[in-house]
């Protein structure tokens, strides 16, 4: 316990440490608290729009979807086609920002009986899609094809979730843009980056390595006692970011309406064909980011045991991301040619946008395997491999 103690000094407990936490629970409430005001101008704006939406709540109504339309037709005449640029504009206005959500959950209802287009290269969704999809395979004679039976398994769990209910949903819309966008990877990875890295590289660089691998503490001792504080580092930060994120996303709304409604009525995760409830959804994210932060920094902590550079450590550990989420960002026709590595990267898994906001699943030998699963999987090996990697890589190094 006391190696372990003096370990998580060296990485957390220590005023260096515990003033960049400061910093960061500052950035991290600011970004929660504007992203809200972003989407809703004051908390009396939002009052007004959760009075306003209590009577469109529930099933679509073709009167209110004709209304709706017209009002974002107009707004589109007067601001544009960019939904970002929209809801700048409106912000101010609790009816207008009505009607456009609710003409936006019209087009989700539409999907969802409708789907994909045929010529799409996205994955097939809407219940007429797949079920015509399926109705071709029969025809085919394929009923015992994977495409089959993942076609079947889609529609059967989209037809047991049923068609979207609208709900006053701004608080999980913002909280969950702050948990599952790209920005989180930059926020929170990159701190991490800096945090782990000298956790070997610096006593590499200054020779110290050689001394207290020859101590009477055994190696092995010695490098539990270092991934446990980088566990407890990973799980501080993270938690600091979640917590700052939720309470500074929750104060401007000052509610928690629209805690039970399902997560397809969010505007992400419209597709997504899990049952989850948005405060069961809340806490599988913030499991999901302290699982990843974790994975993350071991990863991290095995560059730095192969480095004696600690701004080394840091330049490949970013480069690492950077690549991943370059390569995410590329055009369909790249896409399609790595769409494993694309899929298993550090730019997708992590993100749980890109986990949950779906319903990807692989064939593994013969069995459906959802996305999460097998993110949860690949994740798993690489955490196991980094850390044997930093175990063999301290068992076999020679003490001069």
């Amino acid at each position: 316990m006391s190696l372990f103690m003096f370990e998580l000094r060296k990485l957390l407990l220590n005023k260096k440490t515990a003033i960049l936490l400061l910093v960061l629970f500052a950035l991290y409430s600011v970004i929660g608290f504007s992203t809200s005001l972003f989407l809703i101008g004051s908390n009396d704006a939002y009052k007004d729009y959760e009075t306003l939406s209590a009577d469109y709540e529930g099933a679509i109504d073709t009167e209110k979807a004709e209304k709706s339309k017209r009002v974002y037709d107009e707004i589109c005449a007067r601001y544009g086609t960019d939904s970002r640029m929209i809801a700048r504009c409106i912000k101010d206005s609790p009816e207008t920002i009505l009607d456009v959500k609710y003409k936006e959950f019209c087009e989700r209802i539409d999907e969802y009986r409708n789907g994909t287009p045929p010529e799409s290269n996205e994955e097939p969704y809407g219940i007429n899609t797949l079920q015509s999809k399926i109705g071709e395979l029969e025809k085919q004679g394929q009923q015992n094809t994977f495409e089959y039976k993942k076609l079947c398994d889609s529609l059967q769990k989209l037809t047991a979730l049923g068609e979207p209910e609208f709900r006053n949903i701004l608080l999980w819309e913002n909280l969950f843009t702050n948990w599952g966008e790209h920005m989180m990877q930059f926020l929170l990875l990159i701190p991490l980056t800096f945090l782990i890295a000298p956790v070997f590289a610096i006593e590499r660089s200054s020779g110290m390595d050689h001394l207290i691998l020859s101590s009477r503490h055994g190696r092995r001792e010695i490098v539990t006692a270092k991934l446990l504080s980088v566990l407890v580092t990973s799980t501080v930060v993270v938690m600091v970011y979640l917590i700052a994120t939720f309470v500074f996303c929750f104060l401007p709304h000052a509610s928690f309406y629209g805690w039970d409604t399902t997560i397809q009525s969010i505007p992400e995760y419209a597709r997504s064909m899990f049952g989850f409830k948005v405060w069961q959804f809340t806490i599988v994210s913030a499991a999901w980011l302290l699982f990843t932060g974790a994975v993350y920094s071991l990863i991290v902590s095995f560059i730095s045991s192969r480095m004696k550079s600690q701004m080394s450590v840091v330049g490949i550990s970013l480069a690492i991301l950077f690549i991943n989420v370059g390569l995410a960002a590329m055009g369909d026709g790249v896409v399609q040619r790595i769409q494993m590595i694309i899929d298993f990267g550090l730019a997708n898994v992590t993100l749980i946008k890109e986990v949950f906001g779906g319903y990807k699943v692989f064939n593994v030998f013969g069995m459906i395997v959802s996305y999460p699963v097998m993110a949860a999987f690949v994740l798993g090996i690489s955490a196991v491999l980094a850390t044997g990697g930093i175990y063999w890589g301290q068992k076999h190094r020679a003490v001069v």
